[in-house]
């Protein structure tokens, strides 16, 4: 079945990008900002939310101050050698949503098959978590040595001014 799309004019966007500098925005502000009144705007956030296209809102955690500063991405991919007792990507998925210190993965198509976040709190427990992952495929892990830690995660683009919307 095809899903709706929902079409967003430019006022849409800016509110859209203004929720991504800081999802705790009031409405009023955000109507100040974007040349509308609050209730105005709450309707369009509604609207959005039930669309799906606005999906949640989150908390931004600093692994740092919670004794996790070992902060790596890992890459993986299966050994395509290796036979699994179940579908691969469910084994794996299970190892990492078991795994607290793992704060997000993606599945990806490409070379590699996942890109993991996670904070340890000792180089360690990481060691030990690669070895773990070790036994389903191939792995490398990135230490992060800064983050961008208040930006938001996707960027809405400068053309969206211009009336043309796109993500960066």
């Amino acid at each position: 079945m095809d899903e709706k799309k929902t079409t967003l004019d430019s006022t849409d966007w800016k509110i859209l990008g203004e929720l991504q500098k800081d999802a705790r925005v009031p409405f009023q502000k955000i109507g100040e900002t974007v040349g509308m009144t609050r209730p105005a705007v709450r309707e369009r956030i509604i609207r959005m939310e039930e669309a799906g296209i606005i999906s949640g809102y989150h908390a931004e955690i600093n692994v740092d101050k919670l004794g996790k500063s070992v902060h790596v991405m890992i890459s993986f991919k299966f050994d395509s050698d290796k036979k699994y007792p179940e579908k691969p990507n469910d084994v794996l998925m299970s190892l990492l949503d078991s795994t607290p210190e793992v704060i997000r993965y993606w599945e990806i198509y490409g070379d590699l098959d996942f890109l993991v976040e996670a904070a340890f709190a000792t180089k360690e427990s990481l060691h030990r978590f690669l070895d773990d992952l070790r036994n389903y495929g191939f792995v490398r892990s990135h230490l992060i040595a800064a983050s961008a830690r208040g930006r938001p995660q996707g960027k809405l683009h400068p053309s969206i001014e211009k009336g043309r919307y796109s993500w960066t």
